[in-house]
């Protein structure tokens, strides 16, 4: 599958200030003075924005709260917050509810971090690849592309129509619904299911 180096992208927003050139009045100054009536110049500056990181992108997003909070639970933000290349399949929020009830909090409890980490490593892939790779790979495959996690483990990608799915070692398929989100360290698509390993 070919991986594109995404080189990160930066917004740049440019302030203006009104400079202003010396100038000398002719005559006195009201004082009686000779010296020079001047502004001070102040130059155009430019200021730098740049894109989140992952984690600052889906910490800042309602929509990825459940996500986060197990991203924290598990001290996976800080791996997101690096400067390597990702490219993550981040769950929204009701993508949780195919869990049965209380089991979303049973995972964030400290003794079951292991087990979380696996299934949220699940959803990284530690190369940057968009959209367009992916339907490369797949058509170039046949219908389908495995995709190697950061846990080691394989996700299946496949078309539907125009829509990427994405299909688990448990059989759980899962759509893409925004991709190609760009960070400052990766990009983010966003999917409706979680997707679990095999234990």
């Amino acid at each position: 599958m070919k991986i594109k180096n995404v080189s990160t992208s930066f917004i740049l927003s440019v302030l203006f200030f009104t400079s202003c050139d010396i100038t000398k009045k002719e005559g006195k100054n009201p004082d009686g003075s000779d010296s020079l009536i001047a502004q001070n110049t102040i130059e155009t500056e430019k200021v730098e924005e740049k894109l989140p990181t992952i984690t600052g992108f889906v910490s800042s997003d309602k929509g990825f709260s459940t996500f986060v909070a197990a991203l924290q639970s598990t001290e996976l933000d800080k791996v997101l917050d690096t400067e390597k290349g990702y490219t993550i399949f981040a769950p929204i929020n009701t993508a949780f509810d195919g869990f049965s009830e209380g089991v979303v909090e049973k995972l964030l409890k400290p003794e079951n971090k292991q087990q979380l980490t696996n299934i949220l490593n699940y959803h990284i892939i530690p190369s940057i690849i968009t959209k367009e790779d992916i339907k490369i790979a797949i058509n170039e495959g046949r219908g389908s592309v495995p995709l190697r996690t950061l846990g080691g483990k394989k996700l299946t990608a496949t078309m539907k129509g125009n829509s990427i799915f994405l299909i688990d070692e448990m059989g759980n398929g899962g759509k893409l619904i925004t991709t190609d989100v760009e960070a400052a360290n990766g990009y983010i698509n966003t999917i409706d299911r979680v997707m679990q390993p095999k234990k």
